[in-house]
């Protein structure tokens, strides 16, 4: 197998992340396509040998383990029980992180409907004094009209008003790809184990949201084990 074959093989598997998962290519299409297009005469089995060594290789590589300053935030919904007024309430987490320094800002809302949705983007970026230029979700409904993942045919219009207003790109996870947002989806984890245990008790959604900007502000002050520089400096670039 040599060099240009293997590397013909790695850039189909990559290319792969783009397509439906059950329309990606097998080793017998591997094959077929490199004896079709490229002449290739090796065996059946060696290619199904390199595709079983490059296929986790290719998707272990998938993730980006760094984003430049300003380059990104991840978004994702959460759910806890706080008791508001005396009752018990489940309320909705919207939670925001930026990647770079991996600064989170969660905000409480009733429910998960488009005001909340879009309220939750402009109370982040006024936490934070700014916007990164492209944003990370899931297929929510408040954002997606029609389509999935990197096949998004039409945004909902209140949200192409938001994106246009603050001037930010939307990506969007491919189904089962919630990997590709675990900055967002590990602070959903955090806040409800650290800061909402014990069940809070609070007389409004006001006071709920002003202990979680505090907890939000006293993050910043963490070392987190694989960054080169605690949160606070990698915010301020």
């Amino acid at each position: 197998m040599t060099g240009p074959v293997e590397a013909l093989v790695r850039e189909w598997l990559t290319k792969d992340k783009d397509a439906p998962p059950k329309q990606r290519h097998t080793a017998e299409r591997v094959y077929q396509r490199l004896a079709e297009e490229h002449g290739f005469r090796g065996s059946y089995s060696t290619v199904r040998q390199l595709v079983r060594e490059l296929r986790p290789e290719v998707n272990k590589a998938y993730i980006p383990l760094e984003f430049a300053p300003g380059e990104a935030a991840q978004v994702d919904w959460g759910e806890a029980t706080v008791i508001i007024a005396g009752r018990k309430v489940k309320v909705q987490l919207f939670c925001y992180r930026l990647c770079h320094s991996s600064a989170p800002y969660v905000a409480a809302f009733p429910s998960q409907r488009s005001d909340c949705f879009l309220a939750g983007h402009v109370q982040s970026f006024n936490f934070f004094g700014g916007v990164p230029r492209r944003l990370i979700y899931d297929n929510v409904k408040t954002a997606v009209k029609d389509g999935w993942g990197r096949y998004i045919k039409a945004e909902q219009p209140a949200f192409m008003a938001l994106k246009s207003h603050y001037a930010f790109r939307a990506d969007f996870c491919n189904p089962g790809g919630g990997n590709e947002k675990g900055l967002v989806e590990g602070l959903v984890g955090y806040i409800r184990r650290n800061v909402l245990v014990p069940v809070p008790r609070v007389n409004s959604f006001v006071e709920l949201q002003v202990e979680l900007d505090k907890r939000c502000r006293q993050y910043q002050d963490k070392h987190l084990r694989y960054h080169p520089a605690p949160v606070k400096e990698a915010l301020v670039r």
